[in-house]
């Protein structure tokens, strides 16, 4: 979430002091901060040891976004400042950059400050020498012990990096994101709540459990707080962890902000950035019906019995005028917008008060038309999609929305879909955060599309219910409180194979999915046949769980199971599904120069005037969060990139990185070559630049200059060169 018209530190500490983390809280234990130990640098732009005559830049590159403390050992450095610090501009936000006057010929120092980002920048003195750097990562202590993959790596990517997004923005509890802010809204915790679960080790359950004890505010956002106190936030840990005992201590709380606490209609309660068309009547409504339907379940299992009386005539208030209120003949739309927004429709569906006469056109009028959702609210689209058997559009849609974050250079999922700071107006948000907690594809694709989910408090029993669409195969670990879950689904034309490990102490509710079939013709369990249009055969610790119109359902004991249907499988597909490519290595720029047509400068980076520096050797520094840019004008013709490889190199591919910009890409390319730095070839290659990543590929060239001219305007936007890199494809 982002908040940049306040002053970051005063509005933490407001945080602060509003949800009473400024307070001891009994409740919560402070969280372990593992300690990584010292590590190299994946790569440097310089080789060392090195020094240099006039000051300069070394900088580091990370294996992923991680917290980290940089580390140097320098030489020649007495009384002279030496400043460390990530390459991510938006950590000035919060954290100054720190600096040391070394005392001795020879010293180490190690930044006393963790920061966030991919890369390390040291600023080093005129005659200083850098013998070697590191750095020590740090970070809350759970493991990666959750897994998805799939025969598509588009979405392998996209679960790895919300995988690595949201242990991000896990430390002292669940940050919005861990540079700019490291606010604990309930919005960015529901679902890195939800994420946690599927992605890491029982440790990170103790954030959860911060967040669910955590005390309410109305003055906090509170539309975050309806969206939480329900089935995505209270109920959801209490089916993960089946810990009752905090459910009973948050259960008077809860039902104190719902009956008297939440007033509709109120401003700033906040529930999506996205776009304007906020239906927020509609949306209140079914997170309010939501909660209630949570705070009924709740009751029940805590032993407040009498309260369900009065819960169901609450939502029984709700369900019976919904329709008249909102319904419009092919969705639901208050007079609150004029247009019907995504948003509404979707919670809609989600809170079962669209009945099954209405997805159809829902579907066709609103969830395929409007885009008007965030990052974080598209995650209740996606699963209203799933609910009403639209998953093929629902991962389409995934795609279509992260298909700039997929191939991006950075390790995480970004604040805003393209960059564009849609809540306002639809422009480019250079101070939106490249790693924010509240993106989905976690939980969107471990648990609807893989279908794996509890079904009893604390995994005594769960589903496995596939909506895997056009995916082929699927391999799934959930590190479920009970014992690591696996699922292994393989389809070919003729068999659709699902295997599952069921842990000791918990069962599984199969479902061998319908519509992944053209037709379905027999069942077998381990090598047994088990069903032939009706169930026919016992298996030991597997029973016969009844068929629906999406399912035909098992329900098994602790244990390892093979499930092979047979018949005509559905195999198309309307996605090309992308490669697990190994990346191409680029060629090594240390000590490359480069100059451009304008001269170095400095620009004044958000409302917050922080001066960032953008000479052209920025571009080839190793680092995507440090570039380029031409900031005297928009684009224009007659500008160009000059790259000196010090000596003639074999090459046939360039591409330029603008993802930190990234709508920085030049309207019009043309690239040439040259020994000798005067004399240029005709261009061997020409084009449009594509949003953030520019892929230009040529006959093979060997040579020494490389020199790419922008031949285009553009009113809107400068051209920048976030980092180039060179490739000799074999």
């Amino acid at each position: 979430m982002s908040f940049k018209i306040l002053f970051p530190v005063s509005f933490l500490l407001f945080f602060l002091h509003l949800t009473g983390y400024a307070q001891t809280n009994d409740n919560f234990t402070h969280p372990a901060i593992k300690n990584y130990g010292l590590k190299k640098y994946v790569s440097l732009n310089k080789t060392l040891p090195y020094t240099d005559s006039v000051p300069w830049t070394l900088v580091g590159k990370l294996p992923y976004n991680c917290h980290f403390q940089p580390w140097i050992e320098v030489e020649n450095a007495q009384g002279k400042t030496i400043h460390l610090n990530s390459s991510n501009p938006l950590v000035l936000y919060l954290t100054p950059t720190e600096s040391f006057v070394a005392k001795k010929r020879s010293e180490t120092y190690e930044a006393k400050n963790w920061v966030s980002g991919e890369g390390a920048i040291y600023t080093i003195p005129a005659g200083a020498v850098v013998k070697s750097v590191k750095y020590r990562e740090t970070g809350y202590d759970t493991k990666f012990t959750g897994s998805f993959e799939c025969n598509d790596n588009d979405y392998n990517i996209l679960w790895k990096k919300g995988a690595r997004t949201a242990y991000l923005c896990m430390r002292d509890w669940y940050y919005d994101c861990p540079d700019r802010e490291r606010v604990g809204f309930w919005g960015d915790g529901t679902p890195e709540l939800n994420q946690c679960f599927y992605a890491f080790d029982k440790n990170s359950h103790q954030l959860a459990k911060e967040l669910v004890l955590r005390p309410l505010d109305a003055k906090f956002y509170p539309g975050q707080q309806l969206e939480f106190l329900g089935e995505y936030g209270l109920w959801y840990y209490y089916l993960q962890t089946g810990d009752i005992a905090s459910i009973k201590k948050v259960y008077s709380t809860t039902k104190n902000f719902l009956f008297n606490t939440y007033q509709f209609g109120k401003k700033n309660q906040w529930f999506d950035w996205g776009k304007e068309n906020k239906d927020v009547a509609i949306i209140e409504k079914c997170f309010m019906y939501i909660d209630l339907g949570t705070l009924k379940k709740m009751a029940l299992v805590t032993g407040h019995l009498a309260d369900t009386i009065i819960i169901n005539t609450k939502m029984d208030s709700i369900k019976t005028t919904f329709d008249k209120k909102y319904w419009k003949g092919n969705y639901y739309m208050s007079d609150q917008v004029t247009e019907p927004d995504d948003r509404a429709n979707a919670m809609a569906i989600n809170a079962g008060l669209a009945d099954r006469t209405k997805w159809n056109s829902i579907y066709d009028f609103v969830l395929t038309k409007k885009t008007f959702s965030s990052c974080f609210f598209d995650r209740w689209v996606f699963e209203a999609l799933c609910t009403i058997g639209k998953e093929e559009y629902a991962l389409l849609r995934m795609f279509n929305r992260y298909k700039t974050m997929i191939p991006a250079s950075f390790s995480t999922l970004w604040e805003h879909y393209d960059r564009w700071w849609a809540s306002r107006i639809d422009a480019f948000d250079e101070g939106s955060s490249l790693n924010h907690g509240w993106n989905p594809p976690v939980i969107n694709l471990s648990q609807t599309i893989a279908g794996i989910k509890p079904i009893e408090a604390g995994w005594k029993t769960f589903q496995v219910l596939p909506k895997e669409s056009f995916l082929r195969t699927i391999k799934v670990v959930v590190p479920a409180i009970i014992g690591s879950i696996s699922v292994n689904i393989i389809k070919t034309n003729n068999n659709y194979s699902l295997k599952l490990h069921t842990p000791k102490l918990s069962k599984s509710v199969v479902g061998i999915p319908k519509k992944s079939f053209t037709k379905l013709q027999t069942i077998s369990l381990n090598g047994k046949l088990i069903w032939d249009k009706q169930f026919l055969n016992q298996v030991k610790d597997v029973r016969f769980y009844g068929e629906d119109e999406n399912y035909i359902m098992f329900e098994t004991n602790a244990g390892d199971w093979q499930f092979l249907a047979s018949g005509i499988v559905n195999i198309n597909t309307p996605k090309s599904p992308a490669k697990n490519n190994v990346a191409a290595i680029p060629l090594n720029k240390n000590n490359w120069t480069a100059i451009a047509s304008v001269n170095d400068s400095v620009y004044l980076f958000t409302d917050d005037k922080i001066p960032i520096q953008v000479s052209a050797n920025n571009a080839i520094d190793g680092d995507h969060w440090t570039g380029w840019r031409d900031i005297t004008q928009k684009q224009y013709k007659g500008q160009w990139f000059k790259l000196d490889m010090k000596q003639k190199q074999r090459f046939n591919k360039i591409e330029l990185d603008n993802t930190w910009a990234l709508w920085d890409s030049p309207k019009n390319y043309s690239v040439e070559v040259s020994n000798n730095g005067i004399n240029w070839t005709k261009p061997i290659a020409t084009g449009a630049g594509t949003l953030g990543i520019t892929e230009i590929s040529f006959p093979t060239q060997f040579a020494r200059y490389i020199r790419v001219n922008q031949n285009g305007t553009d009113s809107l936007y400068h051209w920048s060169i976030y980092e180039l890199s060179v490739f000799d494809i074999k």
